[in-house]
């Protein structure tokens, strides 16, 4: 029955996964067509991406809370990407220099949450759940990669960095769509 609730729940904010979605989607893709300048502005880029996701993430978390259990991982994702994202913004120099530590642990995190969603509600239609998984495992594969070799070069960042916000986007546009499908 709960899980039918956080479903229910989620649906009402539909619109903020597609909206995450689009944006996750349009950057990966920005990132692969223009990879030298995207590498030069990664860092700052990537503060402000993290620190306004942090937002969009309150918000889900907060409209949760009524309704799931879990509510709470959300909530703190969003305060760790708000701080972070602050952090880095702060420390542009510093940034460039452990930009493929940042980038790892925090795939990793999204991937965590993938995770964690995709058993919450893994119930819905198999397909769409089955969907949302494996991108968060891809996700988390790109983050484990970048953590092992971290001095791979500019550019193999630059490209895992597009399609881990490639996956992260797909997952988020599955999700919107299926909580709109559901409302």
């Amino acid at each position: 029955m709960e899980k039918v609730l956080t479903l229910q729940m989620h649906n009402k904010y539909w619109w903020l996964n597609i909206l995450l979605g689009i944006f996750f989607i349009g950057t990966g893709f920005w990132f692969c067509f223009t990879p030298i300048e995207t590498f030069i502005t990664l860092a700052i880029y990537f503060s402000i991406w993290m620190f306004v996701s942090g937002f969009f993430e309150i918000i889900n978390a907060i409209s949760a809370s009524k309704h799931s259990k879990q509510w709470g991982f959300y909530l703190v994702g969003g305060i760790v990407d708000i701080a972070i994202g602050g952090i880095l913004m702060a420390h542009e120099n510093l940034t460039m220099e452990i930009l493929p530590l940042f980038l790892g642990f925090w795939f990793l995190f999204r991937a965590f949450l993938g995770i964690a969603m995709y058993y919450e509600l893994k119930n819905g239609p198999k397909a769409v759940y089955s969907a949302l998984l494996i991108t968060a495992l891809l996700s988390a594969v790109i983050g484990l990669v970048i953590l092992a070799k971290p001095g791979i070069g500019e550019l193999s960042i630059v490209y895992m960095t597009a399609f881990a916000f490639i996956f992260i986007g797909i997952y988020r546009l599955i999700l919107g769509l299926q909580q709109r499908q559901n409302r």
